[in-house]
């Protein structure tokens, strides 16, 4: 059997290398940066604004496209990992990761709001809280890709 730290050290370290170095720009950090401009051209591009941004934000929250569901299963990943390996990155991602998540659910709630309401306000601030996410999000997987 291999020993579990060091598999749990190599998977940590490999998905946060990945995620800073994505192969395309819809992933990751870079992905989260397009959205931020992409998400500014919904209304003209939507033929039922209220149908589709609802369902972008239901997505987003519970339909496994990665933002807040994602964030909350690798927050409770990081978590558990700690009880077997206890170095600071490690600790340092999980601290992010629990500040990431709710922020994620912030951005799904200003989605379906504009979608309600038929506001461009609301997905303009949820582009602001994007941008802050790709910050966040990018300092939590360089500190996890420091565990070694």
């Amino acid at each position: 059997m291999p020993n579990l730290k060091d598999v749990i050290i190599t998977a940590i370290k490999n998905n946060a290398l990945d995620y800073k170095n994505p192969p395309i720009k819809n992933l990751g950090y870079k992905g989260i940066k397009k959205t931020i401009v992409e998400i500014k051209k919904w209304f003209e591009r939507s033929e039922n604004i209220e149908d589709d941004l609802v369902l972008a934000a239901t997505l987003m929250e519970r339909g496994g496209t990665g933002e807040s569901l994602f964030r909350n299963m690798y927050r409770d990943f990081l978590k558990e990992c700690l009880s077997i390996v206890d170095y600071t990155p490690l600790q340092n991602g999980y601290i992010l990761f629990t500040k990431i998540a709710p922020m994620w659910e912030e951005v799904s709630k200003l989605i379906n709001k504009a979608g309600e309401t038929h506001e461009l306000l609301f997905l303009n601030q949820a582009s602001d809280i994007l941008l802050e996410l790709s910050n966040k999000e990018y300092e939590a997987m360089n500190q996890l890709s420091r565990i070694c």
